[in-house]
């Protein structure tokens, strides 16, 4: 814990208990704040709680890049953790920090609004999804961690009512949580991301068959390059940014995306070939439309499932669901396909129905960007701050980062630009992603694939150099995420300050 001199403890609230939750609250908490996590669910841990995992889930980031600074993943843990592990470490890392104690399970946040004393900060109402009660209760400052897969987005089709009238099924992948509902049948997952295959490919153990719908085919990369160099060195690295334009690279960078770049796309080219050949990617059925470096963060390893595919054990149909029917479901092409359950692996929205229209109308723009600089507070809400909306390959890092400079935002020890100034930095980030990746936005992931350069900017606003900066030119390129390089951030920056 880090020997707090504040002289003002503040009320805070923290909307959910998921793996930015956690860490804001151990953090804040560090502070001697007064701290209170609201969580709907009757368990901690998000998207890796027991009643929100589905069969098959598991950690796609090695253990030591996803752990948190101060708190590393147990050693007998596999480089993958299953989904259960990545949960026990959770709970491992509230009770270790105390956070467990602050939290209010199955409490719903219904509302916030300005605290009617006239004092800064927000009344919260809450209801108690056991008792059905509710209460009010006044903060000096919350932070919304309520994720990016806050809502299971379910699109609407035509015929549903007649597919399961007739004995059909249609699941939410959020709503998939044991292998004995889809027991003897034969399965459609739609979608081609990193929970479509982890679930067809779990569904192999039990179904009767398993296909998937996909519309679009995003990347996925090896864990090793030609089987002997881990995908780590590249994609959890310095060396994956240096090919995105970004508006504070250096002169070296800058000089690649200016006068070098043709081999920028040289090197696209290249690393397309590489991983598209080793993993059959290079097929009709399988290339993907988009180029690797327009993916941004939508790249994920490739696992078993993948070579199922290739060798038909989890059929493929290219195209995108039209309709369903009485026996199955019809593709845009006029394709029919007989299915007795679709799992509908289509992501999720991020939504806050608590917050009124004035925050939502400060919070998003017209086209759906999330307005937050540094990803973490919105210029035009004041006493508020958002975690977890900055997603990268090791988000719980990220997270920690960012709660790190949201409790030295809190007590005004940060020097940050005007309104103006904070505005033109949020659009012109927004605009870069826009200009160079296919990925939505307004979804959340709103740094990658900036990661080193967004804790850059995080640290240089604490005071602090990037964490890295003893590396020599080749480890600092190709040295993967390590959290251990972000331990004591707090002290550190405070010391920095009284420098």
């Amino acid at each position: 814990m880090v020997e707090s001199d504040i002289m003002d403890e503040k009320r805070v609230c923290i909307i959910g208990a998921g793996v930015s939750g956690l860490a804001t609250a151990k953090v804040f908490l560090s502070r001697g704040h007064a701290v209170t996590v609201f969580e709907r669910r009757a368990a901690l841990g998000g998207v890796w709680a027991p009643q929100s995992r589905y069969p098959g889930v598991r950690l796609q980031t090695k253990r030591q890049c996803y752990s948190f600074s101060d708190y590393p993943m147990p050693s007998h843990y596999p480089e993958f953790p299953s989904g259960q592990q990545v949960y026990e470490y959770l709970v491992s890392y509230a009770k270790n920090f105390g956070v467990d104690r602050t939290i209010r399970f199955s409490t719903e946040v219904q509302s916030i609004h300005p605290r009617p004393d006239g004092a800064p900060g927000w009344r919260v109402d809450v209801r108690d999804l056991e008792t059905d009660s509710e209460i009010a209760q006044d903060f000096d400052f919350v932070v919304v961690c309520n994720g990016v897969f806050s809502e299971p987005s379910i699109p609407e089709f035509a015929g549903r009512d007649e597919f399961e009238a007739n004995g059909g099924q249609v699941l939410h992948s959020s709503a998939l949580r044991e292998l004995d509902q889809i027991e003897g049948r034969s399965v459609l997952v739609v979608g081609f991301g990193k929970s479509a295959l982890d679930i067809a490919e779990a569904c192999l153990e039990r179904a009767r068959s398993c296909a998937i719908v996909a519309r679009r085919i995003p990347w996925k990369v090896p864990h090793r390059i030609w089987g002997r160099v881990n995908i780590k060195h590249f994609i959890l690295s310095r060396f994956t940014e240096i090919w995105y334009p970004h508006p504070d690279m250096r002169w070296a960078r800058r000089f690649l995306h200016t006068r070098l770049s043709p081999l920028v796309n040289i090197y696209a080219r290249l690393a397309e070939h590489i991983i598209g050949k080793q993993l059959g990617m290079l097929t009709p059925e399988l290339r993907p439309e988009v180029p690797l470096l327009r993916t941004g963060g939508c790249v994920t390893l490739a696992v078993d499932n993948l070579r199922a595919v290739r060798n038909g054990s989890i059929v493929l149909h290219r195209g995108a669901l039209a309709r369903f029917t009485r026996s199955g479901i019809e593709l845009d092409s006029g394709t029919r396909i007989a299915a007795q359950t679709v799992v509908l692996a289509t992501g999720f929205r991020q939504r806050r129905p608590f917050l009124s229209e004035r925050e939502e109308a400060a919070l998003i723009d017209e086209d759906g960007a999330i307005l937050i600089y540094r990803s973490l507070v919105n210029p035009d809400i004041p006493a508020m701050g958002f975690n977890g909306y900055n997603g990268v390959g090791a988000c719980q890092l990220a997270a920690e980062v960012g709660a790190v400079w949201l409790v030295r935002f809190m007590e005004g020890s940060l020097r940050l630009p005007d309104r103006t100034a904070m505005m033109a930095t949020i659009r012109e980030e927004i605009d870069l992603r826009k200009r160079l990746l296919s990925t939505r936005v307004e979804a959340g992931f709103y740094v990658t694939p900036f990661t080193f350069g967004y804790l850059d900017q995080l640290l240089r606003d604490l005071g602090l150099p990037p964490a890295d900066q003893h590396r020599r030119l080749f480890d600092w390129l190709f040295t993967p995420l390590d959290p251990r390089d972000y331990k004591d951030l707090l002290a550190r920056s405070e010391a920095a300050g009284r420098a």
